[in-house]
């Protein structure tokens, strides 16, 4: 009896070694789960910066949809269409890289 007492003390340990192996050093081990874990929180601000932008959209389509005026000024500012009566006129951004002293 001693000796399958002693039997199955090595097995047990034989099983926590393993065990311990796997959890350290293994596939998923707390190393892999702490990247996991960091990665998500970064995807997690991802996320919620694009629902923000949904929302922004969501409400400019809603705009859209009920107002005229909304439809005007998106496609005189974005798509820069006129009246037939009305000049265009575009402007250029320059870059002054000239220090003023």
């Amino acid at each position: 009896m001693s000796r399958l007492n002693y039997l199955f003390f090595l097995l047990l340990v034989l099983i926590v070694i393993l065990l311990l192996n796997s959890i350290l050093f293994g596939e998923n081990n707390y190393s892999k789960r702490n990247l996991l874990l960091e990665d998500n929180a970064v995807q997690e601000l991802k996320n919620a910066e694009i629902k923000k932008e949904n929302e922004i959209l969501e409400f400019e389509i809603i705009n859209a949809q009920n107002s005229n005026d909304h439809i005007e000024n998106f496609a005189r500012e974005k798509l820069n269409l006129t009246y037939p009566e009305e000049e265009f006129i575009s402007f250029e951004e320059q870059n002054n890289d000239d220090k003023r002293e």
